[in-house]
C-alpha cells in the first residue's frame, strides 16, 4: 500500500480525495499549508505528494521544487491554473504530472497508479554511494557513515550538497550549478556554497581532503579516481 500526502488548503476537495484514495488502497494524510506539508515530507518520506499550487502560506511552485530537495518520488500537481506557462515551471520545477481542476477521480486514480508503475524502489545496495572509502552516503535514509566518526550528523541541506557533488564526481561544480540543484531557483549568490562548503568541511573531518577548491569557480569531490 502506497502512502500518499496531499497538501491542498482546500478542506472539502481534501476530503473528498482522502476518501475516494483511501478506498481505492492508499494510505492518506493531508496537510491544508505548504510548510506543514514540507514539514511532513521530511518527517513521514511519504511514496506520493499531491500539491496544489494555490496555497495560503507558500508559493506552489516554489514548493515543488523545494519538495524535490527531500522526495525523490512521485509528486503530482493538482491546481486550478490551467495555463500552459504554469504547467510548465512545475513540471521543470519538478512535478511528474499536472493535473487541472475539475478533475475526474477515476482518471485521477489511473495517473497515480501510471505514475507508481514508473517508480522504482532503491534496492538497499542502489541507496548506498559511496563517497571515499571510508565515507559511505546512505540515501534512502539520508544519513552519512563514516568509518572512523560513525553517523555525520548533516542539515538538509549539508546532505544535499555532498549527494550532489558526490554523485557528480571528479566533476567542477560551479557555484551557479550547486546553486541551482541544491538551493533551487532564485539564488544567485557564491556566499551560500561557499558557507555551507566550509561547515561541511568541518564535519566531514579528514574525510574533506575529497572535497576541493577551484578558485572563484567551485568545487570538486575528487575521489583521486579517473
Amino acid at each position: 500500500m502506497s502512502s500518499i500526502l496531499i497538501i491542498d488548503d482546500d478542506p472539502a476537495l481534501s476530503r473528498v480525495l482522502r476518501i475516494g484514495l483511501t478506498a481505492a488502497g492508499y494510505d492518506v494524510t493531508v496537510e491544508l499549508r505548504g510548510l506543514d506539508g514540507l514539514a511532513r515530507v521530511i518527517q513521514d518520506r511519504p511514496d506520493l505528494l499531491v500539491v496544489d499550487l494555490g496555497l495560503p502560506d507558500v508559493d506552489g511552485v516554489g514548493l515543488v521544487a523545494e519538495l524535490r530537495r527531500y522526495h525523490k518520488k512521485g509528486l503530482v500537481v493538482l491546481s486550478a491554473a490551467g495555463d500552459e506557462q504554469t504547467k510548465i515551471k512545475a513540471l521543470d520545477r519538478g512535478a511528474d504530472d499536472y493535473v487541472t481542476k475539475p478533475f475526474g477521480l477515476g482518471e485521477f486514480e489511473a495517473r497515480l497508479r501510471a505514475l507508481e508503475r514508473r517508480i522504482e524502489p532503491l534496492t538497499p545496495t542502489q541507496s548506498l554511494l559511496e563517497a571515499a572509502p571510508n565515507l559511505t552516503i546512505d540515501l534512502a535514509r539520508r544519513v552519512v557513515l563514516c568509518v572512523d566518526q560513525g553517523e555525520i550528523r548533516l542539515t538538509p541541506r549539508e546532505f544535499d550538497l555532498l549527494r550532489f557533488l558526490v554523485q557528480n564526481r571528479n566533476r567542477l561544480c560551479t557555484h551557479q550549478l550547486l546553486l541551482t540543484n541544491v538551493w533551487g531557483p532564485g539564488y544567485d549568490d557564491p556566499h551560500h556554497v561557499r558557507v555551507y562548503v566550509n561547515r561541511l568541511r568541518r564535519k566531514l573531518g579528514p574525510a574533506s581532503q575529497y572535497l576541493r577548491s577551484r578558485a572563484s569557480m567551485g568545487y570538486i569531490w575528487d575521489d583521486g579516481k579517473p
